[in-house]
């Protein structure tokens, strides 16, 4: 039938698993002659996977100047700067500049690329780091103490909602946001089930914003975290 073997599916670190990976399992169940490949990659890993002619499509943010890739607006990702109760010496609801956290552990999340392309945002110089494999890790860092750093707001509403994680955004921390996309390249030609995914993406896109969590005004313009 001409139909793929096999589609090789990137999901990035911004990505929601439970709503997406049920999308896509309501897309595959009924095409068992189409294995998918998903594979997990953070930062510039997933544009490096689908650049590199390793990926069929990712779900992850895009560099849309990039004319290579094409793309499906998913929806909007919250990333709050936050810390655990009692983590810093002073409330977090005070007016916090990048010079009063210098001397508390900034937490990041590794870029899986084998060539990162771009540098990091709203990391403060001269502030130790640590470095962990996702967003997951990181909230579990964070919530135990370790370190502060910026989390998906879908990953975290519970917690700020109980208060075991506390919101430090403001003025010189204003929180990020940014554009959840489906892309795959443009200069390739595309079989008949990648082309039906991409179609029930962008059917289907409206269903995953819910799940994305709420994204405030004041967090701001989209921009690069780290």
């Amino acid at each position: 039938m001409g139909e793929e073997a096999e589609l090789r599916v990137v999901l990035g670190d911004l990505c929601p698993l439970p709503p997406v990976l049920e999308l896509l399992s309501r897309f595959f169940t009924p095409r068992p002659q189409t294995r998918l490949h998903l594979q997990f990659e953070t930062v510039t890993g997933p544009w490096e996977r689908l650049l590199e002619d390793e990926a069929d499509l990712i779900v992850h943010r895009v560099p849309k100047s990039d004319v290579r890739m094409e793309w499906i607006d998913l929806g909007r990702v919250a990333l709050v700067p936050v810390v655990a109760p009692g983590f810093l010496p002073f409330p977090a609801d005070t007016d916090i500049t990048p010079q009063r956290m210098q001397a508390f552990t900034q937490c990041v999340v590794r870029d899986s690329a084998r060539h990162p392309a771009e540098q990091g945002h709203f990391l403060v110089e001269g502030a130790p780091r640590s470095s962990v494999p996702d967003h997951l890790m990181k909230k579990e860092l964070i919530l135990h103490g370790m370190a502060w750093g910026h989390l998906p707001r879908f990953l975290i509403e519970t917690e700020l909602r109980d208060g075991t994680l506390l919101s430090i955004a403001g003025r010189h921390f204003p929180g990020v946001v940014e554009e959840l996309s489906a892309a795959r390249r443009r200069d390739r030609p595309h079989g008949p089930v990648a082309d039906q995914l991409w179609d029930y993406l962008a059917r289907h896109a409206p269903l995953l914003r819910p799940a994305l969590g709420r994204v405030p005004e004041a967090d701001g313009a989209p921009e690069r975290h780290r």
